[in-house]
């Protein structure tokens, strides 16, 4: 089976097209592929598959259309798992996972020195993309997700310029870059790539014509001038300065942001398992049931999983000296640690970069103490793993990006003995037994008490 979703959207099985239905049934399948290896919430995808207020019926014809689905690409092919679908490729099976590998191989190629490699292997990775993503969807799919995919695009030319103008090829791609110019016209490293190709081939007075063009559309349609890198450009052209060529890209940042491991992390043998067989969770409970203790233990045992980092969020949702983390603010911490210093100052456009930031690479993203759903949303990477942690239930977040749902209660009772003997080490067993019962079987309570006193050692109470 292969499907492609850069371009129409098109299933081939056996090496023959699928005849996939009209729009809402595409979308369907769509909307499952961009998750792929995730659980779709019914919900999320009524949202995804009907323009404004869904029909009482939505539900219904949901799963009419995955049958039908089912029923074309093999009933395999669509698992359903509470509280929706999921749908598992490898990558060789799906053009958008095959376009992250190529990407990620690539700006790997670049970091190490292998300048040809990895234009070689972002050629290839954008010769995937067949004309207007998920042709064929509906207008509510495209208008959530192809601006995400486009973005995507628009980061892998923008490397495949640049390393095509190191490798010192500026007259080669003046072409290609008037034609991705034209196409994302308010994108100022590819204008400013376009004026240094046309300068380097001694064709000054078309780069200089080129700049005076973005400036004047930049001021009729954005009421702005070009950002300083670009201004900085211009002059450097006008006075027959030699720009300094561009740099090889950096190495991307890889932070490693997660707090120490739990010492003496007991139990909990369920839930980390359960941890392992999805890529976002939502982790809720009470007040010092273990849920960043959990959150941390696991992502200390996974983070061989991602090679590109671990970031870590307190968001202060429950904080009583401090206000919540606002996501703007939550933002621009996120995007320091990945490396980014020249910051926006609109949340949508935080959002847009933080996205583009983390696209294609494998990172994980603790969200911890988050107060609802609006503050975690624009904090979701686009590709990797997040955990979230709260004392609410975020329903609202499970149910519009099938996130799993992990409610912790308080430890069994013999977890409770054992984390108090692991911390207290040789006591009185009566003692740890009282001690749990005090605390409520709650790991922060516990690990908060003081040492019990054993029955051998407990003063005798003095005669009256």
């Amino acid at each position: 089976m292969r499907y492609r979703l850069l371009g129409p959207v098109t299933a081939h099985l056996d090496g023959h097209q699928v005849r996939l239905g009209g729009p809402k049934q595409r979308s369907v399948l769509a909307a499952l592929l961009l998750n792929a290896g995730r659980v779709v919430s019914e919900e999320q995808l009524i949202g995804l598959v009907w323009d404004g207020e869904p029909p009482s019926s939505a539900r219904g014809q949901l799963q009419v259309r995955v049958w039908e689905l089912r029923k074309l690409l093999g009933k395999a092919a669509i698992v359903r798992r509470a509280p929706g679908y999921l749908v598992e490729v490898r990558p060789d099976q799906l053009d958008l996972l095959e376009f992250a590998d190529h990407v990620t191989a690539a700006r790997a190629d670049l970091a190490q020195g292998r300048a040809e490699a990895g234009i070689a292997t972002l050629r290839a990775a954008l010769a995937l993309w067949a004309g207007p993503v998920l042709g064929g969807t509906t207008d509510a799919l495209v208008e959530r997700e192809a601006r995400l995919l486009e973005e995507r695009r628009m980061a892998a030319l923008e490397d495949l310029f640049d390393a095509e103008l190191t490798a010192g090829r500026h007259a080669e791609v003046i072409g290609e870059l008037r034609r991705a110019g034209e196409e994302y016209p308010f994108r100022e490293r590819l204008q400013a790539a376009l004026l240094l190709a046309l300068h380097r081939s001694g064709r000054t007075s078309e780069a200089l014509a080129a700049y005076a063009g973005t400036r004047q559309r930049f001021a009729d349609e954005l009421g702005i001038e070009p950002g300083r890198a670009l201004q900085d450009l211009h002059v450097q052209v006008l006075r027959g300065d030699d720009p300094a060529p561009p740099v090889d890209p950096a190495p991307p940042v890889t932070p490693a942001q997660l707090p120490h491991d739990v010492r003496g992390f007991t139990g909990r043998t369920a839930q980390l398992a359960r941890l392992d067989t999805g890529d976002l969770w939502v982790i809720t409970g009470p007040p010092g049931v273990g849920k960043t203790a959990l959150a941390v233990r696991w992502s200390h045992r996974a983070r061989g999983r991602f090679p590109d980092g671990q970031l870590y969020l307190d968001l202060r949702g429950f904080d009583a000296d401090h206000d919540p983390v606002a996501p703007a603010a939550a933002l621009a911490q996120l995007l320091r640690a990945l490396g980014v210093r020249h910051l926006p100052a609109a949340v949508d456009e935080l959002a847009a970069l933080y996205r583009s930031s983390l696209a294609d690479r494998r990172v994980l993203v603790v969200l911890d103490n988050a107060r609802d759903g609006d503050q975690v949303r624009p904090l979701l990477p686009p590709a990797g793993t997040a955990l979230v942690t709260s004392r609410h239930r975020l329903g609202d977040l499970v149910a519009q990006t099938g996130a799993g749902a992990l409610p912790l209660t308080v430890l069994p009772a013999e977890d409770s003995r054992a984390l108090l003997r692991g911390a207290l080490g040789d006591v009185d067993a009566a003692a740890v037994d009282e001690l749990a019962a005090l605390c409520g079987h709650l790991p922060l309570a516990r690990a908060e008490s003081p040492r019990p006193t054993s029955a051998a050692t407990r003063p005798t109470p003095s005669p009256t």
